[in-house]
């Protein structure tokens, strides 16, 4: 999985989101194993050069529209919970399972499928995501029973994971390798697009028009996507030999680092953002403000991947140690102010600016980090960061439960400023100043290019 961030929901652990937030309860189970479990290396090879100009922004849109479609087709449910329930006869709660089953297959299902896709081009593995996910959203569409609906949702769930893996690594073949950063960005740009957008705009279109024609929709898009990458995607080819584990990579000099910065953070913004509503309460915000505080987070948020695209490539410490920064003195302004809404209200926006930014930041590190290993090392980010979503959502219960909603944005703190120690500390490997492997584009291509240069 991915990141997630939404306008709706934080409120408390009943919510949509807040079920959303249980989804990453298997990665426990999944560290336990994944150091013994072996995934292919993303050894790719391109038959010609990087596209360029209007080819790679096609190319980008591609990718955008895909990680839009992913993450909305996922989290869609949860805005539709009693338009589902009436249409298939099943309760609330178990349309809710809708989702919490999606990501469940997602955690278990993902390294073993990436393992065993890994030798296959690139694009022929995206074309048959997206066909996956046209089938999965149209037999939604016309699901007669909750048998059926489930069904459509748990074969989309089998391929989403794998589409993550390796969507930010193809998005660097698209651009010459001083930009990589950016084509990260702009993955990452189609999934705060479909939390801010994708969920919302679906929800209203469902509710309106019936929940069906929402499903139906996102069907009609994945096949427009199908029909975009067969045209319009590269030719990169899979693995041709050689196997690196995720403890191989969990090993490799910087990835420790990341994946404890990852998990601190995560840790840090869901232990507080799960239970922004009664936080900014307390805070004299008044109920009907509290989606405004939201919306504005959100808007501040696509600011914050603007800037991680601008500067993932040329300034990629200095972007992090800003946005790590940023998050936890935010948080510490949280935790000190009192009735003072308007002080409030922009250290959320300051706290929504910098948070957003470090998806890419943190991603583009990873892939820098392990460059013959590229896929392992996604692997890792992505279960810190669900681990952090999951782990921070419930220890944030309990200071809520225990001690009171004013400890939360103290927790967080605590928590942001050890990921800026972990930062600061990894300047040789895990965060350099420089970005690293500059003549790298991904996956080892640069050490093939010097091979040939030599030659």
């Amino acid at each position: 999985m991915t990141p997630l961030a939404t306008e709706k929901g934080p409120a408390c652990r009943s919510g949509w989101q807040g079920r959303l937030w249980r989804r990453t309860w298997t990665a426990n189970l999944t560290l336990t194993w994944m150091a013994d479990f072996s995934v292919r290396a993303m050894n790719v090879t391109v038959k010609d050069a990087p596209p360029s100009g209007k080819a790679a922004v096609a190319g980008l849109v591609t990718l955008f529209a895909a990680a839009f479609l992913t993450i909305t087709t996922e989290t869609l449910p949860m805005g539709l919970l009693p338009q589902m329930s009436d249409g298939i006869g099943a309760s609330q709660p178990m349309i809710g399972q809708l989702v919490s089953l999606y990501a469940l297959v997602t955690l278990l299902v993902t390294l073993p499928l990436t393992a065993w896709t890994s030798h296959w081009p690139r694009r022929r593995l995206f074309v048959v995501i997206m066909v996956v996910f046209a089938v999965s959203n149209l037999l939604l569409a016309v699901s007669p029973n909750y048998a059926t609906a489930a069904f459509a949702r748990l074969i989309a769930a089998a391929v989403h994971g794998v589409l993550w893996s390796m969507m930010a690594s193809y998005a660097t073949r698209l651009v010459p390798p001083d930009k990589a950063g950016r084509a990260v960005a702009a993955v990452f740009a189609g999934n705060s697009a479909a939390l801010t957008l994708g969920v919302p705009l679906g929800t209203t279109v469902g509710t309106t028009f019936g929940w069906r024609v929402s499903f139906l929709g996102m069907g009609v898009i994945a096949v427009l996507v199908v029909v975009a990458a067969a045209t319009l995607l590269p030719r990169v080819e899979g693995v041709r030999a050689g196997r690196t584990g995720v403890g191989t990579a969990f090993r490799t000099p910087g990835v420790r680092g990341i994946v404890l910065t990852t998990t601190l953070i995560m840790l840090a913004h869901f232990a507080f953002y799960t239970y922004i509503a009664p936080y900014l309460a307390n805070r004299g915000i008044p109920e009907e403000g509290v989606s405004a505080v939201l919306f504005a987070f959100g808007g501040a948020g696509a600011v914050g991947v603007w800037a991680a695209g601008a500067l993932v490539d040329t300034r990629p410490r200095g972007a992090l140690l800003w946005a790590v920064g940023l998050v936890t003195a935010a948080m510490a302004g949280l935790a000190v102010i009192r009735d003072l809404p308007v002080a409030t209200v922009v250290l959320a926006v300051v706290l929504g600016l910098a948070y957003a930014a470090l998806p890419t930041l943190l991603q583009s590190a990873a892939l820098k980090a392990a460059p013959a290993a590229q896929t392992a090392a996604s692997s890792l980010f992505v279960l810190a960061f669900n681990l952090g979503i999951f782990a921070g959502a419930g220890l944030g219960g309990l200071f809520l439960e225990h001690i009171g909603v004013s400890a939360l944005p103290v927790v967080a703190a605590v928590l942001a400023a050890a990921a800026t120690v972990v930062v600061i500390a990894g300047r040789r490997h895990s965060f350099p100043a420089a970005s690293r492997n500059r003549d790298a584009g991904g996956d080892g291509t640069g050490e093939r290019e010097r091979e040939l240069a030599a030659h």
